[in-house]
């Protein structure tokens, strides 16, 4: 749906090209060099006016979601980095745009931070990609960036600029997200591992396909994920039982803590195929072998975790909702508890 905007841009002292005021009809980027926002009087007084438009802008599926958080963005030059800025005063730079030589990036780097602090910027995000790793040290030894957080093919890099506010940027992610998959048959039987790697595999104990959800993955899809992989078993989703936490992480994530839900689920099939490099053997095993099994320990934690999915009362739907009428093409995932009778 195309929206149209009325876009008054200006120009502020030190060359840096800021946005001016727009409709309500949604928020739109410019082109490089001009960064479309809402400013308050006190701002535009500060300001120059540099030109007025009226444009139509159709925002595609792909940028909806990033112009939702974002105030606008500037295409850079020879002394500044290209960088789009959000709602709560953040710099990101573009990482396409970080120079490869070092000195480049340093002269490029400190006039940036300079300009960003005359406009009252906070926060400021450098992602450097590892084949530009030799820059790291000359962000965090000679402009005092941090560590944020790392992964396979970059890192992150953060600095605070106010020196008279404190740092209210979000730290890295505290939490990862597991799940286990109860699955049952027509005959009611249960699916169950033995683990080739790990501790419970140390322990020869018999155990749910368990795993945790990736990135952009929903609870339920990530344990029917889980169970293919793992037994091959094609499954469906009914309903979600209990949920534990467990704080300190593992040898992986020290000092993080983890969210284990329950999901029970229907089998579509029953021919077991387990992936050899995790699973040494699957099972199915009738309600009666599974009351007689050793773990888990009856009445513990597991036991009424795995007795939330099977014999609860109450379990935990889901079914996929409308953000609202301003975003209508944002979809997602509403978990909502229901009484097991309704199923």
């Amino acid at each position: 749906m195309a929206a149209r905007r009325m876009v008054l841009c200006f120009r502020q002292r030190g060359g840096a090209v800021l946005g001016g005021r727009g409709s309500t009809s949604g928020w739109a980027l410019l082109p490089a060099g001009c960064l479309a926002g809402y400013v308050s009087s006190g701002q535009a007084r500060r300001l120059q006016p540099l030109a007025c438009e009226s444009q139509d802008k159709l925002v595609g599926d792909d940028k909806r979601e990033e112009t939702f958080w974002l105030s606008g963005s500037s295409g850079g030059s020879s002394n500044m980095l290209a960088a789009k800025f959000d709602l709560y005063g953040g710099v990101i730079v573009d990482p396409s745009a970080v120079p490869q030589d070092s000195e480049t990036f340093r002269r490029v780097l400190s006039s940036s931070l300079k300009e960003w602090a005359k406009q009252q910027k906070r926060g400021v995000w450098l992602r450097i990609d590892i084949e530009l790793s030799k820059l790291i040290p000359i962000a965090t030894s000679e402009f005092g960036f941090e560590f944020h957080h790392a992964e396979r093919g970059h890192l992150m890099l953060t600095k605070w600029l106010p020196a008279d506010v404190p740092n209210t940027l979000p730290s890295n992610a505290s939490h990862t997200v597991g799940v286990g998959a109860i699955v049952t048959d027509d005959l009611g039987r249960l699916l169950l591992v033995q683990e080739r790697t790990g501790p419970a595999a140390k322990l020869g104990i018999w155990k749910l396909p368990t795993g945790l959800v990736d990135s952009g993955e929903e609870l339920h899809t990530a344990a029917l994920r889980e169970v293919k992989e793992e037994t091959g078993v094609d499954a469906s989703f009914e309903c979600l039982g209990a949920f534990t936490m467990n704080h300190g992480g593992n040898l992986a994530h020290a000092g993080k803590s983890n969210l284990f839900f329950i999901v029970k689920c229907k089998a579509a099939s029953t021919a077991i195929s387990t992936q050899p490099s995790e699973i040494a053997e699957a099972r199915w095993f009738t309600r009666e072998e599974w009351e007689h099994m050793p773990f888990p320990e009856k009445d513990s934690i597991w036991d009424a975790l795995n007795r939330s999915a099977l014999d609860g009362q109450a379990c935990v739907r889901a079914k996929q909702l409308a953000w609202g009428t301003s975003r209508p093409d944002s979809i997602r995932w509403f978990y909502y508890p229901t009484q097991r009778s309704a199923l």
